[in-house]
């Protein structure tokens, strides 16, 4: 669901400019590189939307504040849905 703005990459790396990284901030860095990405991930009152999983180093994390440390893995799901 994401691809389409990383020209098909299925991995990226972001570099966020701050001493104490927030989820949030990965996600702004990707937006940064990736314009349009952000929006996909989180809903105009800064929470993530229902559809996206965000796993960080293989633990669910859903709240956009929460610290992430440097070097951390970030795995973006968007939820597959069908009838």
């Amino acid at each position: 669901m994401l691809r389409s703005y990383t020209d098909g990459a299925a991995q990226v790396s972001v570099t966020v400019d701050t001493s104490v990284p927030r989820l949030s901030d990965v996600l702004a860095a990707l937006d940064a590189a990736y314009p349009g990405m952000r929006f996909r991930m989180i809903d105009e009152a800064g929470r993530m939307r229902p559809h996206v999983q965000v796993f960080v180093d293989a633990r669910i994390e859903r709240d956009p504040l929460a610290l992430v440390a440097s070097g951390a893995k970030i795995m973006i799901v968007g939820a597959l849905s069908g009838g």
